[in-house]
Formats: C-alpha cells, structure tokens, sequence
C-alpha cells in the first residue's frame, strides 16, 4: 500500500526518505509484522534537497520567437499560442484552459489577460505588452469565424461527436506546436543549432529571470508566477546572482580609474564575503557610470568626482557612459585651452586621462572575452541576452 501522494510532496525531503518515513508511520498504525512498533524517522532527519536554479531559453531564442517575419509564418492559432507563451509565464494547465474574452482594458488604459491558475484553482489577472493584446484581437475574429460557438481561446478541432471547439486543446498540442515552429522558422541558440531543446515551461523561467534581471521585488514575480512561497521565486534571484559572479569572477570584468582590473578573492569565505561587498558596490549609491566601492556605511562627500576616486569600480556595461564623457572632456579641454584656462585645463586633463585607462582596461577585457568565447556582462545587463 503505497502513501497518499499529497503526503509525499509535503516538504522539500528525498522522495525516496520520505517514503520510508511514511511506511514506519504505518507500522507504527497497522503494526506489520518484523518491525518494532516504536520505529519511526524524525523530521530533522530527513535530508534535505537543492531544487537546483531554473533553466532558461538558449541564447537569441527569444528575440527570434517574436520576430514578426518568424511569425508570419504560423497561422493564427498557433501565432497566438506562442506569443501567450512567450509573455505571460504561464503554465501549460492555465493556457490551455484560457477561455474566451479573456483580453480586459483596465481604466488605465493597459491591456490584462484573466486566467485560471490550475495549481491554485483560483482567478487571476495578468498585464500583457500590446504585442499580445493585439493579437488577441486578430484571434478573436478567427474564432468567431471558425468556431462560434467554443468558450476556449485554444478550441481543439478533433470532434469526436461533440460539436466543434467543445474541448479545449491539450498539453502534448502546446509542445508539438513549439516543434513544428522552430523547425519551420529555423529557430536557432547562439550556438548555429535548431532550438528543439526548447519547451514550455522554459517560457515561464525566462518570464522570471528577465524580471529579477530589471530588478523587480520578487514578492512581485511571485504574484505574476503565482508561486506558492516566496522561496521558489527566489531561484531567479540565485540563478542571476551566480551567472554575474561567475562571469565577473571569471574576467576581473571591474577596472579601476586607472584601468587596472580589480579581482575577486575566491577562496572559501573570503570569496563570500568580498562578492557581498561586491554587490553592496552596485546597490549603494546610482552612479551613471560604475559603482562606488566605499564600505557599507560610509558615505561618500564627493559624489561627483568619481573618476579621482580609489573607490570608483566600472565594467563593459557602462562603455558607452565613458566615451560620450571622454568625446565631451575632449570638446571641452580643447576650449579650455584656446581660452588659457589653466585651472580647468588640470581638471579635465585628468578626468580625460582617467577616462582613457579605463577604456584601455575595457578593451583589453573585451579582448579576452573575444578570445576565450566566454560571456559578456553587458548581455547580462540586458537580460543574459534574452531581453533588452
């Protein structure tokens, strides 16, 4: 007699732990013969298991998905399926059973699609991009031309006796669909290979990754997951987190005012400890162009003159921050000169001289990385190169 499966899911224990668990407690109740009626496994002994983070899309894939040539190719249900999957993060369950009119206007003028959450088998709400709402639109004339009478946004064109759109269509037609479409698009990763190692639950961890990349709560992406606990929203977070410590502990990617790269410890605690103070870096004070590397709580007096401080750290994602301030520095020391400014002629010729190093650096990073094939952190500053 097996346990009640409700009951083995219960926690985050080793199935194969919390079964025997399960049988001592029915010992215990129906006293089976050979064991000792007081056996019994605590609580506290259960191993513990890491869900490990969430996969996402391979590179490029995303942009390819929802490129309008890529999906002129598709007809009119299937257009409208991959763009629900794409935008909302849904699970398969609630797409599948996405009924008609499900497209609101909400009174500030935004587009919201309503759904039924399967897993929590309740009604919710999602705000949808106008790409999707648009073509919500186009897909409601199909259905009131091809199946007047379906109450499903994915009617199912199989009739088996039952008038036409009775039913909705079914998980396995989601996953085909995702096939059909990445080999007729020739959707392709980074790597030069067809996409077919893409399904749908994939849609639903970019949904969250590209949200904990453009800093979003997370009690926020929980709600548009519709997680159940915070902490299995929380993976995003991890996930995002170890991809920039890898890459930034991977290629020294910080320089300092004179473009020297400024490297991570990465031993043991110490290498915790220093890429907290890391991201403590980028948190702490908005700077257009780096971040200050101050302690954690000083404050700094001179927040504008960063390209003279110890403190000032800045990667490849500000690149573009630095030559617009060195082509400017240029502009403005070539007047300072013809006016015989000496005092300004100082200043800026060694912000302009600051500015060169630090590219220096950069280039010399970007180098690397070209050489080495290894990831950019300006990808990982638009999303792992999913979103921009």
């Amino acid at each position: 007699m097996g346990p009640p499966r409700d009951r083995l899911e219960a926690g985050d224990a080793q199935p194969a732990a919390l079964a025997v668990r399960l049988l001592l407690e029915e010992q215990r109740e129906d006293g089976l013969a050979g064991l000792p009626t007081g056996a019994a496994t605590h609580g506290a002994e259960l191993p513990r298991v890491d869900p490990g983070l969430p996969k996402t899309l391979p590179g490029g894939v995303f942009a390819q998905w929802i490129d309008s040539a890529t999906l002129s190719l598709l007809g009119e249900r299937d257009r409208t399926l991959v763009l629900v999957l794409a935008f909302t993060g849904f699970r398969v369950s609630s797409v599948v059973t996405l009924r008609r009119g499900c497209l609101e206007l909400g009174s500030d003028g935004h587009p919201y699609l309503r759904y039924f959450n399967v897993k929590a088998s309740r009604e919710a709400m999602l705000p949808i991009p106008p790409l999707l709402s648009q073509q919500l639109e186009r897909h409601e004339l199909f259905l009131a031309e091809r199946y007047p009478q379906t109450e499903w946004l994915f009617p199912s064109p199989v009739h088996r006796g039952a008038k036409r759109g009775a039913f909705h269509i079914n998980p396995s037609t989601v996953a085909n669909v995702i096939e059909r479409y990445v080999r007729t698009a020739e959707i392709r990763t980074a790597k030069g290979e067809l996409a077919l190692d893409v399904y749908p639950h994939l849609f639903r961890h970019n949904v969250g990754t590209s949200m904990v990349n453009e800093n979003i709560p997370l009690t926020v992406i929980q709600d548009v997951l519709d997680h159940g606990s915070i902490e299995m929203t929380a993976r995003y977070a991890r996930m995002r987190e170890e991809t920039v410590k890898q890459a930034v502990k991977r290629w020294h990617e910080r320089v300092n005012i004179r473009g020297e790269r400024i490297a991570l410890p990465v031993d043991g605690p110490l290498e915790q400890a220093a890429w907290m103070k890391e991201r403590i870096a980028r948190a702490k004070q908005a700077l257009p162009n780096g971040y200050c590397g101050l302690p954690l709580v000083q404050s700094c007096p001179h927040p504008n003159a960063c390209l003279t401080c110890e403190s000032f750290l800045t990667d490849g994602s500000f690149r573009a921050v630095h030559q617009q301030h060195q082509a400017e520095t240029r502009r403005l020391l070539e007047k300072a000169r013809k006016n015989n400014s000496v005092r300004l002629i100082e200043m800026l010729e060694r912000d302009e001289q600051s500015l060169t190093r630090i590219l220096d650096g950069l280039d010399q990073i970007e180098a690397d990385q070209a050489e080495g094939g290894q990831l950019d952190l300006r990808d990982l500053a638009h999303g792992e190169g999913e979103r921009a």
